[in-house]
């Protein structure tokens, strides 16, 4: 049971202020598509009826990491729509201040969240702490930027020439481990790359499910069939395709823009908006002295907040003269897991029906 239910989470969860950015993710309804509410597709919602239905799955993912609690903290699992708890009741309380002061006090911008108060507690702090730390969470002062401000392009031709330079990769078949954050549990996963394609296929026990890109559409399905997609999970199913070999990482954005200087696990990075041709913007940070690419962060919007997804990469290794990180970790509101790559093989034959859409 708990594995049906996880899968079914990571079907409806994967997609990414925090960062002071504007990011241009839509709330997944295409330009032209008729925004459907969710209180048209889901049972008893009495203060988040209006806003989109595909946000819903992103909210609950912000409220249970705010918190720290899972779903049974509010609702009963084997009806969601049930009432009858007081935290759920206590929720819709706090749910209608935090749209009230938004709306009264920030002019409808999302300035306050569940996370604002709760910061990962299930009960909001009034107290200060009274441990001496130098700099509190999340104020921790940014390094010293360069003396002369790095020029975006020369960021991206130092990452290019880290990674092997502009050596080509026509197809490959990569072995990897998903990794739980447990650190225990662990599924096999298969990738196919060719001309540009992507095929992603991970096992878990005797389900499975594939994340593809054939070369202009995004899919995701498993045994069961196809699974819809926001748009934000397309595209980020598009950007692992494209950012699959780091030396192409002009094909995945039309514009850089240096920000500024930052740090990331005691290493100083240099911060990059990366804008698409689509003008979806994502912010990349590259390890100062090695030129890699070590995070990269999109951020949906939604009426409670940005929700965050971040892929961090490490432990860079060379295959046949590219360069790969064989350390990938994925996060966004209450989920996490790493990739570990155990085998790559470059320009190998791949059969092209791996890359076909799964039928309707």
């Amino acid at each position: 049971m708990k594995r049906k239910i996880k899968f079914a989470v990571i079907l409806a969860a994967v997609a990414t202020g925090v960062f002071g950015m504007t990011t241009s993710y839509g709330h997944a309804q295409k330009k032209g598509e008729q925004v459907v509410l969710a209180k048209d597709k889901f049972k008893n919602l009495k203060v988040l009826g209006d806003m989109p239905a595909d946000q819903l799955g992103k909210v609950m993912n912000i409220f249970s990491a705010s918190l720290n609690v899972n779903c049974s903290f509010c609702h009963y699992t084997d009806d969601f729509s049930k009432d009858g708890k007081e935290e759920k009741d206590t929720a819709r309380k706090m749910i209608a201040m935090t749209f009230s002061i938004n709306k009264d006090s920030f002019g409808g911008e999302t300035e306050v969240s569940c996370n604002t108060c709760h910061n990962g507690r299930m009960h909001p702090q009034s107290r200060p702490s009274l441990v001496p730390t130098e700099h509190s969470a999340g104020h921790t002062p940014r390094p010293e930027p360069p003396k002369t401000k790095p020029e975006a392009s020369d960021v991206i031709a130092k990452f290019v020439a880290a990674v092997g330079g502009a050596k080509k990769v026509e197809s490959a078949v990569i072995a990897a481990t998903r990794v739980e954050p447990d650190g225990k549990t662990t599924e096999p996963e298969a990738i196919n790359f060719k001309g540009g394609k992507y095929s992603l296929r991970t096992v878990y026990g005797k389900e499975w499910v594939t994340d593809l890109w054939d070369g202009s559409a995004a899919a995701k399905f498993g045994p069961d069939g196809s699974h819809r997609l926001h748009s934000d999970e397309a595209e980020q199913i598009r950007r692992e395709s494209q950012l699959l070999f780091p030396s192409a990482i002009g094909s995945a954005y039309s514009t850089f823009e240096y920000r500024f200087a930052d740090e990331i696990d005691g290493r100083k990075v240099l911060v990059l908006n990366a804008t698409t041709a689509d003008g979806l913007r994502e912010r990349l940070s590259f390890d100062e002295q090695t030129g890699l690419l070590v995070r990269r962060v999109a951020v949906t919007p939604t009426v409670l907040g940005g929700f965050v997804y971040q892929v961090d990469y490490s432990d860079y290794k060379d295959f046949g003269g590219v360069k790969l990180p064989t350390v990938v970790k994925y996060a966004m509101p209450n989920m996490s897991w790493t990739r570990k790559v155990t085998s790559v093989k470059t320009n190998v034959p791949v059969a092209d029906d791996v890359f076909a859409m799964p039928k309707s």
